[in-house]
């Protein structure tokens, strides 16, 4: 069995494993990914790419909110950087958005969140019914008001994720194909990764594998509760106009992608395992949504329906940071639908550890540690 030594490897090729590797590759770290299938083949490279930094739970806008929004903020810079260093265009556009109320009572919660974002330096306000149709007057008129928010933008996630691949190799980087079988491990210490057909030795070891990080529980010795979320999305092609908002109502959304051309439509929440493949019960249930929203695309022409895997965690927050103490292993998955969104203050906060020891970012909440009892 062959072995390759480097300082770091990266065991996933998604959003999350890729910035990481670039970040890392960027302070003259040598590092290897390692995919089991090909870069952003899952739900990296087949999100809908909308980038929105407004947290809509009341009891995580101060935890989560500092995190998505100046994770937001960097992804402007990055899209110009990875642009400069490979060529591939993100596409990173500015893109408003409006999340819907339905009723009264969801009218009053909102308007309770747009004050919590806005403390957070987010560009949210309230908008009436009327307000809201004077920007969309297709919108169904079955609504009380919106959020309305300037900071949100839109990119394409699997150009995003091929470009911090390329950026990360032309530092360096290399990626390497196989299945990871366990980890090397020295008494407490994690000194790199099995694969199949040989071994790579390092002083870290970032374990990035989405929704399959599970299969890591057994490797440390300790529960990683993170298990697969199916989600399917519609594309569509339509002769009107298309909206000029991202548009959130309940589960689903609707936002336009320029380069291509159509209409997404999204979402379904179904705990199905692994099963990664599309339904017809979750298209229809996309379409009736998006009618609700928009009624004026019924004529509108389905050109693709895709379905991923997103990592969700027991407890619906990120897994970030190093466990045990000490280890030299680092986990840095469960971000749900907010993988490519998080994904650059992710990698951030995964280099200070590993380069630092420790991160001016407060994840105490993220904390791997979180799942261990206490006796």
């Amino acid at each position: 069995m062959g072995t390759t030594s480097v300082d770091v490897v990266i065991v996933g090729a998604g959003a999350i494993g890729c910035a990481t590797a670039y970040f890392l590759s960027r302070e003259g770290v040598k590092v290897a990914i390692v995919e089991k299938d090909s870069i952003g083949e899952h739900a990296s490279g087949s999100a809908t790419g909308i980038l929105s930094p407004m947290v809509l739970d009341e009891a995580r806008v101060k935890t989560t909110l500092p995190l998505t929004r100046q994770s937001l903020q960097m992804h402007e810079a990055l899209s110009r950087e990875l642009k400069e260093a490979t060529g591939i265009d993100c596409h990173f556009r500015k893109s408003p958005q409006l999340v819907l109320a339905s009723s009264d009572y969801e009218a009053d919660e909102f308007r309770t969140l747009v004050e919590l974002n806005r403390e957070k330096g987010v560009k949210a306000s309230w908008l009436d019914k009327k307000s809201v149709l004077d920007i969309e007057n297709r919108l169904s008129d079955q609504l009380t008001g919106a959020i309305y928010c300037e900071d949100g933008a839109n990119l394409e996630s699997y150009r995003y994720v091929l470009a911090l691949a390329q950026a990360a190799e032309k530092l360096g980087a290399e990626i390497c194909y196989g299945n990871v079988i366990g980890l090397r491990q020295n008494k407490s210490k994690v000194t790199g990764v099995k694969l199949s057909s040989r071994e790579i030795i390092s002083r870290s070891t970032v374990l990035a594998m989405g929704p399959w990080t599970g299969t890591a529980s057994s490797w440390l010795g300790f529960p990683i509760p993170v298990g697969p979320e199916r989600g399917q999305i519609v594309k569509l092609q339509a002769s009107s106009p298309p909206p000029a908002s991202t548009v959130f109502s309940g589960e689903h959304y609707v936002t336009y992608k320029a380069p291509e051309g159509l209409i997404y439509a999204g979402t379904t929440h179904e705990q199905v395992g692994f099963a990664e493949s599309t339904t017809i019960e979750g298209r229809d249930t996309i379409i009736s949504g998006l009618l609700d929203i928009l009624p004026s695309l019924a004529d509108a022409k389905l050109i693709m329906q895709t379905a991923c895997l997103r990592p969700l965690s027991a407890d619906g927050l990120p897994i970030i940071g190093e466990f045990p103490p000490q280890s030299n292993a680092y986990l840095a998955t469960g971000h749900w639908s907010k993988g490519i969104l998080l994904s650059p203050i992710t990698a951030l906060i995964i280099t200070e550890l590993i380069l630092k020891g420790n991160t001016s970012h407060p994840i105490d909440i993220f904390s791997p540690g979180r799942f261990v009892k206490h006796d």
